[in-house]
This record gives structure tokens, sequence and C-alpha cells, in this order.
């Protein structure tokens, strides 16, 4: 037993070093296959991070769509707006307010839904920046419906735009009742306040009265930009000058 201990550790001695050795050499080769292999998961990550994930590239080298946008001060919506746009868009643009609170920041918005204490959020936001001193350029392109459209007139003055193709659509805001006759009267009247809201929203914004406004919302009411611009929601039409007024 003694001398089978004794073979069996001398073994162990013997085979011990060249293990080591072939596991680093095993290692060491594998580094760059790990590596490789890592490179497809970080690559991902890197990249999803907001509208599409499409990689770019820059000075910086390599990025995502949305922070090659943000570098360049744009922002774009082109989701329902919920809480997580809301709160990412909120953030943007206050990130880009601190920056270079001297240079506009652009928002892009092709949006059809969103729930309006979503849109206010971004609103107040909006408000808040501009008071410092930041305009922010709006533009709608595609279709802008609803809550959303009070993003187009929130813009900085003169610095309000539309995409020729753009459908802006001014509606009530949408509400599902459900529950006891006494839930579905208190969520009534908060339907009523926010229609209110909305068309109060709109008159500041245009520079309308609230009854005038508010026959624009009793229906859809579907407008062209230069409908829109007539109606001083917008400031004009995307074209060869006034791309430079979105820059």
């Amino acid at each position: 037993m003694a001398a089978a201990a004794s073979v069996s550790g001398a073994c162990s001695r013997a085979i011990a070093p060249v293990s080591v050795r072939v596991t680093s050499r095993a290692r060491a080769a594998a580094e760059p296959r790990r590596a490789r292999a890592a490179m497809p998961a970080i690559r991902a990550q890197k990249l999803n991070d907001g509208v599409v994930p499409v990689a770019v590239n820059t000075t910086h080298g390599p990025m995502g769509l949305t922070s090659a946008l943000l570098l360049d001060r744009i922002i774009i919506i082109g989701d329902r707006i919920d809480e997580d746009v809301a709160t990412r868009v909120c953030a943007e643009l206050l990130a880009l307010s601190y920056e270079d609170p001297d240079k506009d920041i652009r928002l892009f918005v092709n949006a059809t839904a969103g729930t309006q204490y979503c849109v206010q959020t971004i609103l107040d936001m909006m408000e808040y920046i501009q008071s410092k001193g930041v305009d922010i350029s709006v533009v709608g392109m595609g279709c802008v419906a609803g809550p959303p459209a009070m993003l187009l007139a929130a813009g900085t003055k003169g610095k309000r735009l539309a995409m020729p193709s753009c459908r802006i659509i001014l509606s009530q805001p949408l509400g599902g009742l459900s529950g006891t006759s006494y839930e579905v009267r208190i969520q009534a009247k908060e339907l009523s306040r926010n229609a209110r809201m909305q068309v109060a929203v709109f008159a500041k914004f245009t520079g309308k009265s609230f009854d005038d406004m508010g026959e624009y919302l009793v229906r859809d009411t579907y407008m062209s930009p230069q409908e829109a611009k007539e109606l001083n929601l917008i400031d004009g039409v995307i074209g060869v000058n006034e791309a430079k007024k979105a820059r």
C-alpha cells in the first residue's frame, strides 16, 4: 500500500507540470476565441439603446443610432408615449440642456398614441428647460395624433415644424370606464378634466381662446401641415429654407 501510494505520488508529481503547461497553452489559445465569441454579445448590448439597434460610425467610434443622434442633440419619439418613453425623453432633454445650454435641442415626433399624463410629463420638462433659455425645435413627421400633438405646439416659437407629408390629428383623450357606477362617475370626471386640460394646452400655445380651440376637439380634426400652420399649431413646413431652422 505504501509502495502504491509512493508510485501514485510520483506519477502525480511527474504529470502535474505537464498538465499545467498544457492548461496554460490551452488558456492562451482560447483567449482570442473567447474575446471573439464575447464581441457579438457586447456589441448587441452597446447598440441596443433606443429606437433601432443599428450601429453607426462616429468620431467617438461605433455606437447605437440613438446615442449618435444624441451627440447631435436630436431626440426621436416614435412609440406610444407611456411611462418608459416619457422618462427616457425627459432624461435626454435634461441631459442635453445641461451639456450645452446655448444650443438647441431637436425633438422629432411620430406618435399616434399616448396617455395624457405621460405627454404632460414631457411638456412640463420642455417648459422647464425652455425657462432656462434652451430652445427646443419640434418636428412632426409621419402622423402625430391625440395627446402627442401637444408636443408640436409646445416647441419654441418659430421652431415648430412638420414634414410635408405629416398628418396632425386633434382628438379628445380616450378612456375605458369600468367598475361600479360610483367609480365610473369618478373616472368620467377625470376624463372630462383631461379633455379640458388638453384644450387649455392647445389654446395656450396657439393663442386661440379656450372656446375656439375646443371646437377643434369636439370630434377628430385631421390637418395637413399647412392647416396646422394656419391654426398656429406649428410655424412652418420643412423645406429648403425651413430645414435650416430645425438644425
